[in-house]
């Protein structure tokens, strides 16, 4: 099994705005996330700030992390895994690609919002050295947003 990363800061390699939304939707389908269509993936990347990280198992790609950079701080904007590959360290897997990268472009700090009852998530950055620094009341309408910060080394 060979899993690869590759990062886009516009569209190649068969990943539209249309694929990135579709893996948005499915991997969203079983909570009450906001699905972003890809009008709205295609307008966050028109500015040259925001970047793509696809996470591919053979030729297939099965998650992505979209990100947005801002000098030495990051934002992570959406991480998503096709829901049959969670469970087997993708999620781990790209973040750690994506810190990677980030080392390479001197980033300090990586921000990320997180619904407060998304136990599934909110484990997946403890276990990759986010903390938990703030909340963002009613961020998600009918709920918190945890803010959560990872310092880099």
């Amino acid at each position: 099994m060979t899993i690869s990363c590759a990062v886009y800061n516009g569209f190649s390699r068969g990943i539209t705005a249309e694929k990135l939304s579709e893996m948005h939707r499915l991997s969203f389908q079983d909570s009450v996330e906001q699905v972003w269509t890809s009008a709205e993936i295609s307008s966050l990347l028109l500015n040259p700030d925001t970047q793509v990280m696809t996470l591919w198992q053979e030729a297939q790609a099965i998650g992505f992390l979209m990100w947005r950079q801002a000098g030495e701080e990051a934002e992570i904007l959406t991480l998503c895994i096709l829901p049959a590959r969670r469970g087997q360290g993708m999620g781990s897997q790209i973040l750690q690609e994506f810190y990677l990268l980030a080392a390479k472009v001197k980033t300090e700090e990586i921000f990320l919002e997180v619904r407060e009852n998304n136990a599934a998530a909110i484990s997946l950055y403890e276990k990759n050295a986010f903390k938990a620094v703030g909340r963002r009341k009613n961020y998600y309408r009918d709920q918190d947003a945890l803010i959560m910060k990872y310092i880099m080394e």
